[in-house]
This record gives structure tokens, sequence and C-alpha cells, in this order.
């Protein structure tokens, strides 16, 4: 019996592509061959969807264990909790060295800031973005610009796992109340832009959130 390819789609479940690739295998009486996240499955126009996908489950579970018995993991794993210490070894020092608290142009609005974000999610925002703006101040105090200081600065102070949506709420927040949120609105603006958008913001008094843009 003859065999065709099969190309899986963005979107596509195991579940939709064995279904799609045993229609197709029914319809021109020829086994369908396809590829999913690194695994080749082959449907027949005999072949059950719902059987090939548990059996698809079931090598990526028996992938999974493997690996994570594998000497490489293990490497993997040491590697990371090397690198973790590292950071938090450089984030205390510099927290050591950095004001206790930022300096704020706006004390009522960073009250009413953490007020309004007194939630887990919004508290996450509020904490890193405080923690971010004293490392900030930290290496601006030594006559550094925010320009080459403020990604690294962001990477270190994230201790809560940021989305692009949050930095993007931080970037806003800081804009606002830090003494120096406009040099950093300024900044990320241009960083973030796509086309000319971030220049625009920069002459609007926007802020962009990376997780809004759109390349299309």
């Amino acid at each position: 019996m003859k065999t065709r390819k099969y190309e899986a789609i963005a979107g596509n479940t195991i579940q939709s592509a064995c279904k799609e690739a045993v229609t197709l295998a029914k319809r021109e009486l020829c086994n369908v061959e396809f590829d999913f996240n690194k695994q080749t499955l082959t449907a027949t126009p005999d072949s059950d969807p719902a059987t090939m996908a548990k059996a698809y489950m079931h090598e990526c579970e028996r992938r999974h264990a493997e690996y994570i018995a594998s000497p490489e993991y293990k490497r993997q794993q040491e590697e990371y909790e090397a690198n973790q210490r590292e950071r938090e070894s450089k984030l205390n020092a510099m927290l050591a060295s950095a004001p206790e608290h930022m300096t704020l142009r706006d004390p009522e609005g960073w009250k009413k800031s953490c007020e309004v974000n007194s939630d887990g999610y919004g508290g996450a925002v509020m904490t890193y973005a405080e923690r971010w703006a004293r490392l900030m101040e930290s290496r601006i105090a030594k006559g550094e610009r925010i320009a080459d200081i403020a990604d690294d600065c962001s990477h270190l102070a994230d201790n809560e796992g940021i989305t692009g949506f949050m930095y993007g709420c931080a970037v806003g927040i800081l804009s606002k109340v830090w003494q120096h949120g406009e040099a950093l609105r300024l900044w990320h603006n241009l960083k973030t832009q796509i086309r000319d958008e971030g220049a625009e913001a920069n002459e609007s008094g926007g802020v962009l959130n990376p997780a809004m843009l759109s390349i299309g």
C-alpha cells in the first residue's frame, strides 16, 4: 500500500491531527504518515484516531521519563541551580548597595497603585517594579545610563517569573511614579517598537506593552 505525507498545521492537537490523517487514509486507501512534536505517526484506513492519539501520549510520557532519568537532565539541572545561586548572590549584593526604597517623584501615585494591585498578580508586578528600580538606581548612582542597564537589571530583578504583559505594566507604573521613570519610558518604547510606534508613544506620553504588539 502506498504511503503519502500529511502536514499537521499550527493549531492542530494530536487528536485533530490523527483524525484528519485517518480520514485521508480512508479516502485515498493509503497509509498516511505525519510528524507531530518529533514523533512520526502512521495512519492506515483501519486506524482508530483515539487509539493513535493515546499511543502518542504514552510515547510522550515514556520519552519524558527517560529524559528525566538521563545524565543530560541531571547536568542541566545542576547547571540551572548553579546559575540561580549565582544570580541570587549578585542580586543580593546589588540590593545591599541600592536604596532601601526606590526614589519616588509621585509617592501618592505609587501608594494608590499598590492599593489597587494588592492581589497576587498585581502585587507581583509592584514588587518586581520596585526591585527593578532599586537595582537601576544603584547603577545610575555610579554614572551609568538607563539604556545600558535596564535590561540587565530587569532580568536580575525578576524573582516572580514576569510575563511580557506584567513587564509592560511595570514600565507604565514606574514611568509615572519613579524619579527616573521618564527616561525608562523613552528607552522602553524605542526598544520595544516594531516599526515607529515607539517614537509615536514617546511623543504622546504613552507606554507600549510588548504583549500587545503584533507584527501582522
